[in-house]
């Protein structure tokens, strides 16, 4: 047989395959330069295992259950294995070779390496390699041949380091497997950076070239893609010093100044040009998902091209199912080493630190990288913990980090100095004092107290659409419920909608705010609202979330000198102390807010008023910060690669929280299953978290069913489209 393949439906033969995964391996050889860093040789360490990682795809038994459209009973990757004993190198780079291509689908905890010692495995392996030796004319008349060009191609010139001997067939029943995972468990920690990005990279190459890409993306020259939308003399001077700053930066501005600008420039001067490109992969990493979506739209709008920005959360697929992009084919890519600049969460770098999923290709993608921390100040302490113990794990990568936020205390400011020895930039006092847009207004009592006078206060002052800011679901669905019952014209947005009916709100207030006379939310307002109110009333919170939520009232009112009031209630209910730990930062807060009742809020002093809110509690938080980095870092130095551990589970425990679809829709939710329209189930989807969970199954019992046929989590939970997941049970049978 001289024909073999590597892929069935549609047919791809394997030359054909090898040779499309090499075009993808010369690519990252021009573009990531830096990579040689890892091993001397690694360039051809990473070639040969191309090269050799399919070739257990020859066997008779593969292509005949190929061709049947069914899968065949063994692992091709073990019998490919066993061609890298007739490498010509030292037993070290042999055997990395060889472990990134016996592991480039399965991981070593989850394979049956053949071993003399297990008579029935060895047999086994014994009776593939006879099915594969039914093509050996195949390996001898057809792939050898064309390895001293495939090395020309990539080298330039030949290497000759592949050598079938004269008895190869004879030779390859011998492979001595026991001695390469004995090899493996003595060498796996001096060794650990070659066996990450060898098989990262092979990973790598095998899966674009299976979606038929044959290079890497790069960036163009950020400076000159921004110069056509911002001409360079308008470019703010935190922009202009940002572009000259090399190495680490932390950057502190006011929100509407232009950060993310700044940002990007920072990226342009620290990336590695090849010509009028940029080669590093930057990650734009942010703490929420609305955040990013309209991040992604905002570069897209700069960079033009879905394949150059990528976006990259728990459902980005629906993100750009609902945008009419090629959904399927980009997030598939984007969770490759393909696109050039990522706009994504923490959680999906953290992945590879916890060793989930292809995490050494995730790896692989780091070193060099360009983290853009926006909005640091967001994340609560275990986050920021983590996300210190990887920037410190990265500092061998040669990663370079910008953190930035308008509202960022003083301790965790610190702490980032302390790791990164960052250079710092942030806007003088008077230039700060240009973005003045608010006046603080300190109301006594709380929001059930005060809700009557001040809606009918802000509807006959004109101070309407307001916004109403609520700590906690239950007490905004109250306060929702009470302007909805006196005729105002309210919309009500919180976390426990549908992403499909939140998504249909958001798009409302975008399009429509001034119909509304009142906005009532909770926390997700601090962030994910592209839109101007004219007021707020709001609970009292935490300053630096106070901030965020006044941030959207007046937004552009600094280009006016015009400056609007904002109102904080002093007390908020019982519960808002499970949501802020520790409470002391809120009733501080509350303390130094009076401090300024009636006057401007001056820009120039958020900083400070920030780091003086959380003065009593700093101790505490940097040691939790501390605690928690410490616990990652250990756990991520013992991240083994090629295994699977415990760390996996671990990530998932501690950040995947439940999805649920409410009962009134699970016939909507099977029905579209059933058509293969399944990534529209993604439309009736509420996040619930696991306290919430809890709460509701010790007051009715179990609430949840899963449906395993179709993989769904239903909720036996009242639903409305005013008022979103009810406390209740669903008493009717009535669903969608």
């Amino acid at each position: 047989m001289k024909v073999c393949m590597a892929k069935f439906n549609p047919n791809d033969f394997l030359e054909c395959h090898i040779n499309d995964a090499l075009n993808v391996m010369k690519s990252l050889k021009e573009v990531f330069p830096w990579i040689s860093d890892v091993h001397e040789n690694f360039w051809e360490l990473l070639f040969y295992s191309i090269l050799l990682h399919d070739l257990g795809k020859c066997s008779i038994g593969f292509q005949k259950a190929g061709a049947k459209g069914k899968i065949w009973g063994y692992r091709h990757e073990i019998l490919s294995t066993a061609f890298t004993q007739f490498l010509d190198y030292f037993e070290n780079e042999r055997n990395l070779i060889a472990l990134s291509i016996l592991t480039h689908h399965k991981y070593l905890s989850e394979l049956p390496v053949p071993t003399k010692v297990e008579k029935f495995v060895w047999r086994s392996y014994l009776e593939k390699i006879d099915e594969l030796l039914v093509n050996s004319d195949y390996i001898d008349e057809v792939l050898v041949p064309k390895v001293p060009y495939w090395e020309i191609y990539v080298f330039g010139k030949p290497l000759g380091k592949l050598r079938l001997s004269d008895k190869w067939i004879e030779d390859i029943k011998e492979y001595d497997f026991d001695g390469l995972l004995n090899w493996y468990d003595q060498n796996w920690k001096r060794y650990r950076k070659e066996l990450i990005f060898l098989k990262g990279l092979l990973n790598a190459c095998d899966h674009l070239s299976s979606a038929g890409e044959n290079s890497v993306k790069l960036l163009p020259t950020i400076s000159e893609t921004l110069a056509l939308t911002i001409p360079r003399d308008a470019w703010r001077s935190l922009q202009k010093q940002a572009i000259q700053v090399k190495g680490n930066l932390l950057l502190r501005a006011p929100t509407g100044y232009g950060k993310t600008e700044a940002a990007l420039l920072w990226a342009d001067a620290n990336g590695h040009h090849s010509g009028n490109r940029i080669s590093n992969r930057i990650f734009y990493v942010l703490p929420y998902k609305a955040s990013i979506n309209a991040m992604y739209d905002r570069m897209l709008e700069y960079f033009k091209n879905p394949e150059l920005v990528g976006v990259l959360h728990s459902s980005s697929s629906y993100y750009l199912y609902a945008s009419n992009l090629e959904y399927q084919r980009l997030s598939s890519l984007y969770r490759k080493i393909f696109t050039p600049l990522k706009v994504t969460t923490p959680f999906q770098i953290m992945k590879a630190f916890f060793g989930v999923g292809f995490f050494e290709m995730a790896l692989s993608e780091l070193k060099n990288a360009l983290l853009i921390f926006d909005e640091i100040h967001a994340y609560e302490s275990n986050i920021l913990g983590i996300i210190l113990a990887m920037l410190e794990m990265l500092s061998e990568y040669k990663t370079k980090a910008l953190v930035m936020s308008a509202t960022l205390p003083d301790f965790v400011e610190d702490l980032f100095i302390e790791l990164l020895k960052p250079e710092k930039l942030k806007i003088s006092k008077m230039e700060a004092d240009r973005f003045i847009r608010h006046r603080i207004k300190i109301v006594e009592g709380n929001m059930e107290s005060n809700i009557q006078t001040f809606a009918q206060e802000f509807k006959e002052n004109g101070l309407t659409p307001a916004l109403i800011a609520c700590n906690t679901v239950d007490r905004a669905v109250e306060t929702y419920k009470y302007l909805k019952n006196h005729g105002y014209k309210v919309m009500l947005l919180h976390s426990r909608f549908t992403y499909g009916d939140r998504e249909s709100l958001e798009r409302q207030l975008k399009g429509d705010l001034g119909s509304y006379d009142f906005v009532v939310a909770t926390q997700v307002v601090e962030v994910s609202l592209d839109v101007s109110f004219k007021t707020i009333l709001s609970e009292p919170a935490p300053l630096d979330a106070l901030i965020q939520r006044f941030g959207r009232v007046n937004r552009q009112g600094w280009k006016e000198k015009r400056i609007a009031d904002v109102f904080v209630l002093t007390k908020g209910s019982e519960n808002d102390k499970k949501i802020y730990e520790p409470y002391d930062v809120v009733k501080h807060s509350v303390k130094i807010l009076k401090s300024l009742d009636g006057e401007a809020l001056r820009e120039s002093l958020i900083s400070d008023l920030v780091s003086e809110a959380y003065s009593e509690v700093t101790d505490k938080l940097v040691g939790e910060i501390n605690n928690y980095k410490q616990i990652a870092l250990e756990l991520f130095e013992g991240l083994q690669p090629l295994k699977k551990t415990e760390s996996e589970q671990q990530f998932y425990r501690m950040f995947q929280g439940l999805e649920v679809v409410p009962i009134r829709f699970a016939n909507k939710a099977i029905e579209l299953i059933e058509h293969g329209r399944g990534i529209e189930v993604y439309r009736y989807l509420i996040p619930l978290p696991y306290w919430k969970y809890y709460a509701l199954k010790n007051k009715f019992g179990e609430i949840l069913s899963y449906d395993r046929n179709h993989r769904i989590l239903i909720a036996d939970l009242k639903y409305s489209q005013d008022v979103g997941l009810l406390d209740e049970i669903e008493q009717s049978a009535e669903v969608i």
